[in-house]
């Protein structure tokens, strides 16, 4: 069994290091009360940690707390905390193993962090672990608010806070994870557990999440990643957390450009790593946010079980109609719809008797507003009670001397039974504070509008769940020496095989034009796309090695032109020419597969071309790990979208699934597929890249 697999089949009891009866400290300065070590002890003793505690020194008593000389001096203790610098960490994790410790905190950084020498050090350190848990290097601590341990140097876990809550906090990063905790503060939800994983020399994320989800005190987990090292594991905590109700919330950086890998195929590698977060998070029901400011929004629909649908109803109720307008438009263009209100509604809304300027939607209550906030209630809950609608929108401006008026509304809002927000612009001094709804109230319209779209990505969808399938038995083309691709005519050959519909095409060397001309004559075509066809010319249009829509009178010449500059640049003994009739098509597809190290094989599809970079418009991701009940939603959602017949894209998927588990082949790019007039979908061009072969040995045995 894969390291990978181990993670994902082996649980991990975590109690050592997040609720440990003992913990001794190793790397205390006595007289130095700002020092590392020194804060790590009194921040655990302030936070009311009643096990047993023990500070490890040569030499000096730590005030008040039990003093050993060595770590072996107190053995097989729950957890060691070491507060050294790298350089004495090592000797240290393996002291606290020999001494029976259960598992260890490494604060220690200048380990993987920091280059190849770091890397080497961190393998060292895990080897030195052995079977110890190990939380870093290069990390904040813990905190477990339950059962009151706080391992970290930093005082900021000792404020005062609610009372522990439902939510996990495990972050790379252990400063913008406390950033996190206070937002997760200020939502009035409140966190049980505190963690920063670090480098995750053995312990990531990832797996936390999955051992803390089985804790009853949690029922959201929040993860902030910079690197996701093992999806798999993540998929299965997602899937674990739906079998028992719970969620978990994402927040990731490396979403840029930056981020997107380089690759000899155009169409997979256009997506880039966010876009398989970005499906690993859709198929697992993960909620996935972009910033602190989607944490309390998030957190109050997760609390209350508001969901929304892809592109939800919303109806705007505000004392401006200005304001209503500018909120409609602003809800639009985060992908909600701001539609007319049924005729019954408007109804129940009348017999309500507190509309002024307008009815329909936006509802402007009109200048007398005053005069008719308790009405309002009223028409919230005959909103409410309407099913065109998902959620609603409530707005004021002002309200001076009638504060305790107003904030009543606000409650009701985070009552209801659909998501809702309350935006309060301009409010008195007075209003803010008596509203007391964290995640609903806003101050701004840019901030609801903002809520809304939060509450929009806590979907409620079938969650996947991971699978690993065998590698297929397909037989690819010998592969040469230094061979990176598999041209077009061989890789067309394996998706026929495949039953994929390719077009029809005919080939010959380029010093038999005359022959290839014959069998287009032959074939009765008019007008003909001519390509060059060799393995050792990947992107044959940025070579001049495509001509299209040639009309077939001028045939000879094209070959003749084309055929000398195929033997000008390649040196592939089996290069060809191909020739495809020209084929007239409404858009162009582009499909793309690769294999990433960690999310396993990735089908992409999208807008295609020859200039498939500059393409607009999405690129749907799948990853090909999951079970074949989310790879049947993923082909109808891309019917849909691209108006195909039923049917036609999961043969797709399973063809570039077959081939994606080849043995060798990394990359695979169809591009493009264009619709037939049945609404199927036919490749016009295919490329598969395969792993390099510069073994001489590998080469003989399989030559071309």
């Amino acid at each position: 069994m894969s390291s990978l697999a181990s993670k994902c089949a082996d649980r991990v009891d975590l109690s050592p290091l997040i609720a440990p009866t003992s913990i001794g400290i190793v790397g205390v300065s006595v007289s130095d009360a700002h020092s590392w070590g020194h804060r790590v002890v009194r921040v655990l003793l302030d936070g009311g940690y009643q096990g047993e505690t023990f500070v490890v020194h040569p030499r000096n008593q730590f005030p008040g707390v039990t003093t050993v000389t060595s770590i072996s001096a107190r053995p097989n203790a729950d957890l060691i905390v070491i507060c050294v610098p790298a350089s004495a960490a090592l000797g240290l994790v393996r002291q606290a193993r020999d001494s029976g410790a259960k598992a260890v905190v490494v604060f220690a950084s200048d380990f993987a962090e920091t280059g190849s020498e770091g890397e080497a050090m961190q393998a060292a350190l895990v080897e030195a672990a052995g079977g110890m848990l190990m939380l870093g290097p290069n990390c904040f601590g813990v905190s477990n608010r339950v059962s009151n341990v706080k391992i970290s140097a930093a005082p900021f876990l000792n404020r005062p806070l609610l009372p522990a809550g439902p939510v996990a906090l495990i972050a790379q990063s252990g400063a913008l994870g406390l950033v996190l905790s206070r937002y997760v503060e200020e939502s009035g939800v409140g966190y049980s557990h505190f963690i920063s994983v670090g480098n995750e020399a053995t312990l990531t994320a990832s797996q936390i999440a999955r051992e803390l989800l089985e804790r009853n005190e949690v029922r959201i987990v929040m993860l902030y990643m910079e690197t996701l090292r093992d999806p798999e594991v993540l998929a299965a905590a997602a899937t674990r957390a739906a079998e028992l109700g719970k969620r978990i919330v994402i927040l990731n950086a490396g979403r840029s450009d930056a981020g997107r890998r380089a690759a000899l195929s155009h169409t997979a590698a256009i997506a880039g790593n966010d876009a398989y977060m970005d499906a690993l998070c859709r198929d697992f029901g993960i909620v996935r946010i972009r910033d602190d400011e989607d944490v309390k929004p998030t957190l109050a629909a997760l609390e209350r079980g508001w969901v929304l649908p892809e592109s939800p109803r919303i109806c705007v109720l505000s004392n401006s109609g200005g304001a209503g307008a500018v909120l409609a438009d602003r809800l639009v263009e985060e992908g909600a719809r701001v539609e007319a209100l049924s005729d019954a509604t408007r109804a129940r809304i009348a017999s309500i008797g507190m509309v002024g300027a307008g009815d329909s939607n936006p509802i402007d209550i009109g200048g007398g507003w005053e005069a008719v906030l308790g009405k309002v209630q009223a028409t919230l809950k005959a909103l409410e009670a309407d099913p065109d609608l998902d959620a609603l929108m409530v707005y004021f401006a002002f309200g001076d001397m009638i504060a305790e008026k107003v904030a009543p509304i606000a409650r009701y809002c985070s009552e209801l039974s659909k998501p809702a927000v309350f935006v309060w612009q301009i409010a008195p001094a007075e209003g803010l504070p008596m509203v007391k709804t964290p995640g609903i109230l806003a101050t701004s319209m840019g901030e609801g509008a903002r809520m809304i779209r939060s509450y929009m990505r806590v979907s409620s969808t079938p969650v996947a769940s991971w699978t690993n399938p065998s590698a297929s038995g397909i037989q690819l083309p010998a592969v040469a020496l230094g061979q990176q691709t598999v041209a077009e005519l061989q890789s067309a050959a394996l998706l026929t095989s495949l039953g994929i519909e390719v077009v029809e095409s005919v080939h010959a060397a380029p010093g038999d034009a005359n022959g290839l001309v014959q069998k287009v004559k032959a074939r009765g075509w008019t007008r003909v796309v001519v390509k060059a066809n060799a393995h050792d010319v990947a992107h044959r249009s940025r070579h001049d090695l495509i001509r299209i829509g040639v009309p077939v009178q001028d045939l000879p010449q094209v070959l003749q032109d084309l055929g000398a500059r195929l033997d000008s640049l390649s040196h592939d003994p089996a290069r060809q020419l191909i020739v495809q009739p020209a084929v007239s098509f409404e858009a162009e597809i582009g499909v793309g597969g690769l294999v990433d190290p960690k999310f396993g094989p990735i089908l992409m599809i999208g807008p295609g071309g020859v200039d498939i970079e500059a393409a607009k418009g999405p690129r749907h991701t799948l990853l090909l790990n999951t079970d074949l009940a989310t790879q049947k939603r993923f082909a109808h959602h891309i019917e849909q979208k691209f108006d195909l017949a039923h049917g036609t894209v999961q043969p797709i998927i399973d063809a570039v699934g077959q081939l994606l588990r080849t043995t060798g082949v990394t990359e695979l790019d169809v591009n493009p597929m264009v619709r037939t007039g049945t609404g199927g979908l036919m490749a016009l061009d295919a490329l598969l890249v395969v792993e390099r072969t510069d073994c001489a040995e590998i080469a003989e045995a399989t030559r071309i």
